[in-house]
């Protein structure tokens, strides 16, 4: 059956569902580019209004070419369905990463929010409010670059629906009070309040507002402060609370003026959390032992203390000479936790980040302690060695990540390299680990001496000499592969004697692609093929082996 044609481009899978639009991988046939393809649903088709709002969401695309949006290529109307192309990204969204997360570091939060910010600046220039901003329509490359999409999307009563008792409710959970309420109008500070739930929810793991019914949720968008996001996050510096309390400001006029300003405000919490370790490092190295009252004031903001009122009669707890001592001790406390890392310093917290397995936290430790410590003490470095073999690790990691994600997806490969890896680790996946061992080794021989690319395929060749160790480690059986291959024949028979022709379908499916370039397998993919057409075939004798065991 010939694949589905829509105007110039060839659909493939289903990549997902939204209020009124199906997001297909697609590929313009002329180049043979992938892209994201989103069709208006059939049923909605009919609707005049809808299908307005989809030529105007396309020409809102079009006008909005930026870094931190998704990039539109184009679109028009096939026989009664509209559709647009627009740009593939390969690292899901950052909804997906806070399931699979839970929260993030207040710096990555600051790096997300500063490329959200950036995107929304160049719309609101250019007169777009996008009124549905939420960690699902944040679409991230697998490096971590942030683009903004779903632009001006109707969404139908269906699609915010509950979830579980005591769950977030869908968009609600992100609406401003002036969407609610209806005044004042919607404007560019609507985004700002959206965007300050995105980052709350970055830092604590959920929206500052939970309900279990949409009700609740707006009322507490319109009358409830939310909680502090320090309660959540201890390690969120207190500057960074202050701007997330104002992006939730109740009051549009009491948030920031715009987008660009809320650039400024994230990018001052990195610098004065900077300024306040530089501070404390002076402190320490001019053998100080007090501090001055300005200093003792950063220091309380940058712990979230608040002074505490003067009373008529002073408690002891209150009174000067002991909150000197106090101080003195918060001093050493937060001079120790602020101090320059010393190698095994750095040893020490890149160790703990790399045993989590997370990606993220790999990231973490790449970006703030391996290649800091390399920079510090080069190759020369009591841990060099393991520091450069953990970003050799990260890089595989960010590599095979990339690869797998894009296989999932139906994505075309970006390299040699990485089809080559693929192909191998197919094999592997499928269970004959003799034929992904080959395929692993002819392309480490293949890639190791192109010294144009090396760099870049360097992780793929790393990963294969990895899983080469492994299949070695496990030791390998070339009958295996033939009884592979039977069995697989043998459990489609099955199915398709079931009447499970698709599962069945897949398995001979798998046969054929693997192996229809071995001779050795020809008349096994042979039989495949006719199976799978339908075309009668002469039965396949499962249990003589004779004749299908290699030499």
């Amino acid at each position: 059956m010939g694949k589905r044609k829509m105007g110039p481009f060839e659909v493939g899978k289903k990549l997902g569902v939204g209020g009124m639009g199906i997001v297909y991988l697609a590929t313009y046939v002329k180049t043979g580019q992938q892209c994201a393809l989103k069709v208006l649903s059939p049923a909605l088709s009919s609707d005049k209004q809808l299908t307005a709002r989809f030529s105007r969401e396309m020409e809102i695309l079009k006008r909005l070419q930026h870094e931190h949006i998704v990039r539109y290529f184009g679109g028009g109307k096939y026989k009664t369905q509209h559709y647009y192309a627009m740009e593939l990204m390969d690292g899901g969204s950052v909804e997906d990463l806070l399931k699979e997360k839970k929260r993030f570091s207040w710096e990555q939060a600051i790096d997300i929010g500063i490329q959200v910010a950036k995107a929304l600046e160049h719309a609101h220039n250019a007169g777009i409010v996008h009124r549905d901003l939420k960690p699902a329509n944040l679409f991230l490359s697998v490096d971590g670059h942030m683009k903004l999409g779903d632009f001006g999307i109707a969404r139908d009563t269906e699609a915010t629906a509950l979830t579980a008792a005591g769950k977030t409710v869908g968009t609600y959970a992100y609406m401003a009070p002036e969407q609610i309420a209806g005044k004042p109008p919607v404007s560019r500070k609507t985004d700002l309040y959206a965007l300050g739930i995105v980052i709350y929810e970055m830092l604590a793991g959920h929206p500052p507002f939970e309900a279990e019914s949409p009700a609740e949720m707006l009322f507490s968008h319109l009358n409830s402060d939310p909680p502090r996001v320090t309660s959540e996050a201890m390690d969120c510096p207190v500057w960074l609370e202050k701007v997330v309390d104002k992006l939730l400001e109740k009051d549009p006029e009491d948030r920031y003026f715009d987008a660009l300003a809320v650039q400024v405000a994230l990018k001052e919490v990195g610098e004065k959390v900077a300024k306040q370790q530089s501070l404390i490092q002076q402190t320490m190295a001019d053998g100080r032992s007090g501090v001055t009252a300005d200093e003792t004031k950063s220091i309380r903001r940058a712990l979230g203390k608040k002074r505490r009122k003067k009373k008529k009669q002073i408690p002891l707890h209150e009174r000067s000479w002991f909150l000197a001592s106090c101080l003195g001790l918060l001093l050493v406390l937060v001079t120790y936790a602020l101090w320059p890392l010393s190698e095994e310093g750095y040893h020490e917290k890149w160790q703990k980040l790399m045993a989590s397995e997370e990606s993220l936290d790999w990231s973490e430790a790449k970006e703030n302690f391996l290649v800091p410590y390399l920079e510090k003490y080069g190759e020369n470095g009591k841990y060099a060695k393991e520091a450069e073999e953990h970003l050799e690790k990260i890089e595989m990691s960010l590599a095979e990540r990339r690869a797998k994600n894009r296989a999932k997806k139906g994505i075309s490969p970006q390299s040699e390299a990485e089809r080559l890896y693929m192909e191998a680790y197919q094999f592997e996946k499928f269970g004959d680990r003799v034929s992904a061992r080959d395929r692993y080794q002819k392309m480490v021989t293949l890639l190791k001496n192109r010294k144009k690319d090396f760099e870049n395929n360097r992780p793929y060749i790393n990963l294969a000499r990895r899983q080469i160790a492994t299949i070695d480690a496990a030791g390998t059986d070339v009958r295996e592969r033939m009884e592979i291959i039977l069995s697989t024949l043998k459990k489609a028979d099955e199915l398709d004697a079931q009447g499970k022709k698709l599962e069945a379908t897949k398995l001979w499916d798998s046969i054929i692609t693997l192996y229809s370039s071995n001779k050795e397998f020809e008349k096994h993919v042979l039989y495949a093929q006719n199976r799978q057409s339908g075309r009668s075939v002469e039965p396949f004798d499962f249990g003589n082996s004779h004749d299908n065991k290699q030499e």
